[in-house]
């Protein structure tokens, strides 16, 4: 299970079942995006579709080399093609019309249904009928950021396990064995991250990513001092698809989130932006906490706003013109009292 980082529990529990051979029909993994949730799903997956039947996959059978190269006929990864919906047609052809077919030459015929949460009402009855009396050899994973979309008959017929986050100095040693990575780049991408290894590997092998990072970064730290104006323009040319601008606020997220910890603490030893402490620490000192927790505040706004069709470019612009707000509010408080 080495290639699972940290998630010992779940862990602990995978290879308790394969032992005492102790197997739910269906289990429900839940975690943010990039948490592990498929890696943990393939390889109990593995394991129980395994020849030699032991509490972990051997890795050498003609089933794991399968598994390995993802084709294995006795694993359907359940697919969609409506982006932000899994319909009850998708259910129907790929899981309730098939799973009565025995498995081809192995003892379970596994379903990974990967963003489970896209399943509408329709799906989620479609599927009750196989969560709740399934064939001997059937076994479902739902995967999914959020398990409370779904319908309660099926949560009392699962096994929910939570993918928990992994400790940055794990993930950061993961980075340099595994990726290479210099040792300031895997110690930012590792507190980025916030214990998800998976958002922690793409942002550290992502090129589009580090130049998105350098040119925000390149207007945050001027934000204190520059003129609205300035930073109005830049912030302007700050476009991008939703990757991206998930990416903005994120970044933007932990950058006030490294000030308010310096606010409070006057500790650098958690901060992300270790290297930009400098400057921070001048921030820290521009801005009230109050005006700080605002504009912390305004980023989940921002995400909102995006999130209800507001123009992505004009939701970033007044997000920048609040910060700047705040931070001259503390300037002209100052020149008023002298």
């Amino acid at each position: 299970m080495n290639e699972i980082l940290g998630n010992e529990r779940i862990k602990e529990y995978i290879s308790s079942a394969l032992q005492k051979k102790r197997n739910s029909h269906a289990y429900i993994i839940e975690g943010e995006k990039g948490s592990g949730k498929k890696l943990i799903a393939d390889y109990f997956a593995a394991a129980l579709l395994c020849e030699a039947g032991g509490s972990a996959p051997c890795g050498t059978c003609s089933s794991c080399i399968r598994m390995k190269n993802r084709n294995h006929p006795d694993l359907i990864r359940v697919t969609h093609e409506k982006p932000r919906t899994i319909s009850v047609d998708d259910i129907r052809e790929q899981v309730v019309n098939t799973v009565d077919i025995r498995p081809y030459d192995s003892p379970y015929k596994i379903y990974i249904i990967d963003e489970a949460e896209k399943m509408n009402i329709s799906a989620q009855n479609a599927i009750l009928k196989t969560v709740e009396e399934p064939p001997e050899y059937g076994i479902i994973f739902f995967l999914t950021v959020n398990k409370g979309i779904f319908l309660d008959t099926i949560l009392s017929r699962c096994v929910h396990l939570t993918t928990q986050p992994v400790d940055r100095e794990r993930i950061r040693l993961y980075l340099e064995s595994r990726l290479g990575l210099s040792g300031a780049g895997a110690d930012f991408a590792a507190g980025y991250a916030m214990g998800n290894v998976g958002k922690a590997v793409r942002i550290a092998s992502s090129e589009e990513f580090g130049a998105l990072k350098d040119r925000l970064t390149d207007i945050l730290k001027s934000v204190h001092e520059a003129p609205a104006y300035e930073i109005m323009e830049k912030a302007g040319s700050l476009k991008g698809g939703k990757d991206s601008q998930d990416d903005i606020l994120e970044i933007m997220r932990i950058w006030f989130r490294d000030l308010m910890i310096l606010k409070a603490t006057d500790s650098a030893d958690r901060l992300v932006f270790s290297e930009e402490w400098d400057i921070l620490k001048r921030q820290a000192d521009s801005i009230r906490y109050d005006g700080a927790a605002r504009i912390f505040g305004e980023i989940g706004k921002t995400e909102d706003r995006i999130r209800a069709n507001v123009n992505p470019d004009n939701a970033l612009i007044l997000l920048f013109n609040i910060i700047s707000e705040e931070f001259r509010n503390r300037k002209d408080r100052e020149e008023i009292h002298g």
